[in-house]
């Protein structure tokens, strides 16, 4: 099998996990890393699911749940790379509805 498939399935199982198994004990959680690319795919995961719903809101609900994507990708963002304080507080800023961010 692919490592590109293998770390897929590896996601998708720890998604899976994730979502609807109870939590491990501590000693069995995964290491830093891991857990670090399994929170920017839950992200992805959660950022396509909202994109795909947007699809079937009336047009006059988009500008409310683009602004809920917006801050999933945030979160997206800070996951991938620890944000610095700064940073992270103009993030927290822009996350109001009207944020400036883009």
């Amino acid at each position: 099998m692919p490592a590109a498939n293998r770390t897929n399935t590896k996601s998708l199982h720890s998604v899976i996990e994730h979502v609807f198994m109870p939590p491990k004990l501590p000693q069995l959680y995964p290491s830093e890393g891991e857990e670090h690319e399994l929170n920017v795919v839950l992200c992805d995961s959660l950022i396509k699911a909202a994109q795909d719903f947007l699809q079937v809101l009336p047009s006059s609900q988009h500008p409310l749940w683009m602004q809920m994507i917006k801050m999933m990708e945030l979160a997206r963002r800070a996951a991938e790379a620890p944000l610095a304080v700064v940073e992270l507080q103009r993030v927290l800023l822009d996350m109001a509805i009207g944020g400036t961010y883009r």
